[in-house]
């Protein structure tokens, strides 16, 4: 798997910086965690107009295989149309849709202070003060995601009409299934065919849908709270429920307790989404969505060990990811049951 050069970027930021001079990249580092796009942060540093100049930035570069299949970097998109609105979110300079410059296509955005550490969050002593102004901040946030002009991302994926909006997300991700699936799933395909007979009622409108929206994917620090939100690649148009029932996944207990994301009560998370966003929230639509969620997870991993073995990538954490699926499965019987 072969790193960001410190060449390759100096050369890329001085044809995108017309007016610097003697740009200089150094200290990059690969940010691990997630299995989708490479993270890579660095420093670069320039004279413009007589002055110098130093900043951080981070670039998400495509890797040879991934757990998710690429949207034409829908993420840059979606930072852009963010500019605009109170969700907190990085500041996106360049792309390199084509990977011309930089091998694969990548595209470069400001740095932003914090950690994404979700286990040290929720359990650490010294965040202990901010984890509630944490979970209120991830409830009001997400309100806001929900009130992203999605005309504004003409890139995302949305279904036909508001009636097909449930429909349109099971039919995605049962067809990744079929095409992905090294082996027989009865407990997916018992849990496809309960979705498809309790299709949720449809939302009053298609809203921005992060898609990946928990305590993992959002930096924070101990003093502001949540400083940024990251990590858009299975944003979409949809039902505003769906990342609800994300959130309140098991797999996101990072404090081995009932707390969701490890911040907060279930329901006290719910209820603050409801202040924040002025909407109710259908408590067997958020049922729904949460079984959903569960067969999503499973079947991105599947589409992991897919890619390991036929040699793709040799990325570990792809393979490694696959025995997680068996606890899925238990959650999901629970869950119908």
């Amino acid at each position: 798997m072969s790193a960001v050069k410190e060449a390759q970027l100096a050369t890329y930021l001085s044809a995108k910086m017309p007016d610097a001079s003697d740009v200089r990249v150094h200290s990059i580092a690969r940010i691990f965690g997630g299995a989708s796009r490479e993270t890579w942060s660095f420093e670069a540093a320039w004279s413009e107009n007589g002055s110098a100049v130093e900043r951080s930035f981070i670039a998400r570069r495509d890797p040879p295989a991934s757990l998710l299949s690429d949207n034409d970097l829908l993420e840059y998109d979606i930072y852009r149309a963010l500019e605009a609105t109170p969700v907190p979110a990085p500041k996106v300079h360049w792309i390199d849709r084509a990977g011309e410059a930089l091998e694969r296509p990548t595209f470069i955005m400001g740095r932003l202070p914090g950690a994404t550490d979700a286990s040290a969050l929720a359990t650490a002593p010294q965040f202990a003060e901010i984890r509630p102004t944490v979970a209120r901040q991830k409830a009001e946030i997400l309100a806001h995601i929900h009130d992203v002009d999605i005309d504004t991302i003409p890139s995302l994926d949305r279904p036909a009409s508001l009636a097909q909006s449930a429909l349109h997300e099971v039919e995605k991700w049962e067809r990744t299934m079929r095409e992905d699936t090294l082996e027989p799933q009865p407990v997916f395909d018992f849990a496809f065919n309960w979705m498809k007979r309790h299709l949720p009622p449809p939302p009053d409108k298609l809203m921005l849908v992060h898609g990946d929206y928990r305590t993992g994917n959002f930096l924070y620090d101990d003093k502001a709270g949540i400083t940024g939100i990251l990590d858009w690649e299975m944003a979409h148009a949809g039902d505003p429920i769906e990342d609800l029932g994300w959130v309140v996944m098991k797999s996101w207990r990072w404090a081995r307790n009932d707390l969701v994301g490890g911040l907060c009560e279930r329901d006290d998370f719910v209820r603050m989404y409801e202040d924040a966003s002025g909407r109710n929230v259908d408590r067997d639509a958020l049922k729904f969505w949460e079984v959903f969620s569960n067969v999503k997870f499973g079947i991105i991993f599947i589409t992991g060990a897919k890619a390991i073995v036929e040699g793709k990538t040799p990325d570990l954490l792809l393979a490694l990811t696959s025995f997680i699926n068996p606890g899925l499965e238990v959650e999901l019987l629970e869950l119908i049951g």
